[in-house]
């Protein structure tokens, strides 16, 4: 029961995680602080935020490995998008952080947020069948 209480806790914190960006995504997109793109990349916020929450509450080993995996790819390919977006003419996301600044950096804490709970997850991967074999102790079964 304790269990099914924080996959739902964790799922609701995703889901709060990814639609606390899209908010600030349209309101970076609304009026004249001119980052279109914001919405774009919220969106797949609003994907990538509970995949990551679903990673630390997957039983199955490749199920937290598909769901952290699928996450930090969502999270870097849009990095990439932005990225690129950054080395155009005139990009949207600079405007907005002049007109708007607290809210450009509010977007960014959430958007780097789900992404590093992502990563988290993948670095701390550790198969309990190779636990022993990383033990520098011989003799006491890896414990």
């Amino acid at each position: 029961m304790a269990r099914r209480a924080t996959t739902y806790l964790l799922l609701v914190i995703g889901v709060a995680t990814g639609a606390g960006g899209i908010a600030l995504g349209i309101f970076l997109a609304s009026g004249d602080n001119g980052w279109w793109n914001a919405v774009l990349y919220s969106a797949i916020g609003v994907v990538g935020a509970p995949l990551a929450a679903l990673a630390w509450t997957a039983r199955r080993i490749v199920l937290r490995q598909i769901f952290a995996g699928g996450a930090l790819l969502l999270g870097l390919l849009a990095s990439m998008g932005m990225l690129l977006e950054l080395t155009g003419e005139y990009p949207g996301m600079v405007h907005a952080a002049a007109r708007v600044p607290l809210a450009v950096a509010g977007w960014f804490v959430i958007w780097v947020s789900w992404i590093i709970v992502a990563l988290t997850r993948l670095i701390m991967f550790e198969p309990p069948r190779t636990r022993h074999r990383l033990s520098s102790r011989r003799g006491d079964g890896g414990a």
